[in-house]
């Protein structure tokens, strides 16, 4: 971890490895979004920039404030064919940076109103002309699942998706319970002490961020298009729609990003990838943080896939890892299975598996990988290992020897019936007897059961051409 050249001067320990976005944010002068529990120093941060550098600065409590509080008082001008503003010393019009506080607080038809301002600079069409910086803080959005929670914050709303969709960069910010045992001690060693100089001028820091934007757009725009392309296809799976302007914003804070990680770089020497990039990137530019949880853990797989994804040129390969149902990957790989590379094949095999929530369906699939892949002499042991504990069942025999409960007799009578009308001719037919049979004699709900499993059986095999 690098040596910390904003927040710790500030008095904010254990938020290092959000310095490069915070950088990002000043040097792009894109809206930005805190979002946290109460107390978790996110005012402090924002009037703690403001200060050192030294520019005018407003802060709204959107939960208290109305438009005339922003604007001043409307006056009617030019035979009340215009409007001018009777302003007031916290009016908006000569502030450089605009923090509103508790934006989720706010009435929806002042969250309207907000948009021009957050996104465009303007008030009522008017260009707020000195206007740099538009920040703005909220706790939480209070489900109403969440109404049993003791960290849940009651008169907080959903935050418009569209007002959201103004905020290139979403923070959440960490607690007094993410921090450190150190992190915290130093808090509190500092907490009554002024504010450190900047080991660096914190203006030089944005200046070298901006210059190295430059040479990144012009040498690695291309790359990180296709990254972005690949992961807003990704993202679109779990998280719905994600707007064109928000594609657009992602790629160019991204190439911010990547400025900053340089700018840092020139005073502290560490090492980072692409990859560390994105992996912070993904967690601090996504919209629906403003109205729900996201797991973290499933955001950083998905950027390790886009990754892997915007570095492929084989269509096939591509399709195969865009592919989110998990079934209709097998019979992809399994259908390409002379064409594709080793670690594909692995990788497809064991995260198509895991995530086949029917155990029975698993196991069906889990044999027909087994047999089209069983001589290629490259699939790893730990996958070998998982086919063979899904299908070790289907490879025993088994043969009806009648049940003492009436519906279970019923699921076994079935069993024969349906083996029965298979042709004997059918390579299938005695996999397909171990495998219906593996359930019997009380591991079905009904007689639908089995007739379904054959159905899909027999029907994939087919199609499978195995």
């Amino acid at each position: 971890m690098y040596k910390s050249l904003i927040l710790e001067p500030l008095g904010l320990f254990g938020w290092s490895y959000l310095e490069p976005i915070i950088l990002a944010s000043l040097a792009s002068e894109y809206p930005l979004l805190l979002i946290g529990k109460h107390g978790s120093a996110k005012s402090f941060i924002l009037e703690g920039l403001a200060e050192s550098l030294n520019i005018e600065y407003r802060n709204y409590n959107a939960s208290l404030i109305n438009y005339d509080d922003l604007v001043g008082i409307p006056v009617p001008i030019n035979n009340n064919t215009s409007l001018s503003y009777i302003s007031n010393p916290n009016s908006i019009w000569e502030a450089e940076v605009v923090f509103i506080d508790e934006i989720n607080r706010t009435k929806p038809e002042l969250q309207n109103k907000l948009f021009p301002i957050i996104y465009d600079k303007r008030v009522q069409g008017i260009k707020l002309e000195k206007l740099k910086y538009r920040w703005a803080a909220m706790n939480p959005y209070n489900n109403d699942d969440d109404e049993e929670n003791e960290d849940s914050y009651f008169g907080t709303m959903p935050l418009d998706i569209a007002l959201e969709d103004r905020f290139p960069f979403i923070i959440e910010v960490p607690t007094w319970d993410d921090l450190s045992l150190k992190d915290k001690q130093l808090i509190l060693k500092n907490s009554n002490l002024a504010r450190k100089e900047f080991p660096v001028d914190i203006n030089e820091l944005i200046k070298s961020t901006k210059e190295y934007y430059r040479v990144i757009f012009e040498t690695n725009k291309e790359a990180i298009a296709n990254y972005i392309i690949d992961l807003i296809d990704l993202l679109r799976n779990s998280l719905g729609y994600l707007s064109t302007r928000r594609a657009t914003m992602m790629q160019d804070t991204l190439i911010y990003l990547y400025a900053a990680f340089k700018a840092i770089n020139e005073y502290n020497n560490f090492e980072f990838s692409f990859n560390d990039i994105c992996y912070l990137h993904i967690q601090c530019s996504i919209p629906n943080y403003a109205n729900k949880k996201i797991d973290k853990t499933q955001l950083i797989s998905t950027c390790q896939q886009a990754i892997k994804l915007s570095k492929l040129d084989d269509s096939l390969s591509k399709e195969i890892l865009l592919t989110q149902d998990p079934i209709k990957k097998l019979k992809i790989l399994i259908k390409n299975k002379n064409v594709l590379d080793d670690d594909m094949i692995n990788d497809a095999i064991t995260s198509s598996l895991n995530e086949i929530n029917d155990p029975k369906i698993r196991r069906a699939m889990a044999l027909f990988t087994y047999l089209s892949f069983r001589k290629n002499e490259n699939i790893y042991p730990t996958v070998i290992e998982t086919l063979a504990n899904e299908i070790r069942p289907i490879l025993e025999s088994y043969e009806y020897r009648g049940s003492v409960i009436l519906s279970e007799k019923k699921c076994c009578d079935t069993v024969v019936s349906l083996l029965h009308s298979v042709p004997d001719d059918k390579k299938y037919k005695k996999y397909l007897n171990n495998y219906l049979c593996s359930y019997l004699p009380d591991k079905y709900i009904d007689i639908n059961g089995p007739k379904s499993l054959t159905a899909f059986f027999m029907s994939t095999w087919e199609e499978l051409f195995l």
